[in-house]
């Protein structure tokens, strides 16, 4: 399977706790201003406090997945990955996830 370009935010320790892993996943986690083209969007739930970036979410047509410690949200996105998760959960989301969309 090729590598999928994810747009990963979060607070700085998510985002390097991902960089950290980033040989070990099955996707391409990208962070910062990259202008890449992504298909999903991996996000702590903590980013829709920011304005900003809940608007990129909100926004955006793309797969989207929370990840956050409980689910105490009203909003439905696609998938959520409760957090600690091990590394194969978070592949698992993301394969899982991206399979239900286009079947």
């Amino acid at each position: 399977m090729h590598k999928l370009n994810v747009k990963v935010l979060g607070s700085s320790s998510f985002i390097s706790t991902l960089n950290e892993l980033k040989m070990f996943l099955k996707f391409n986690p990208l962070t910062g201003n990259i202008n890449a083209d992504y298909k999903i969007i991996l996000f702590h739930i903590d980013v829709l406090r920011d304005s900003k970036q809940k608007n990129l979410i909100y926004s955006n047509t793309s797969i989207k997945i929370c990840a956050g410690h409980k689910r105490d949200f009203k909003d439905n996105f696609d998938a959520f990955l409760e957090l600690p998760a091990a590394l194969k959960e978070i592949n698992g989301i993301i394969e899982d996830t991206i399979a239900k969309k286009k079947f």
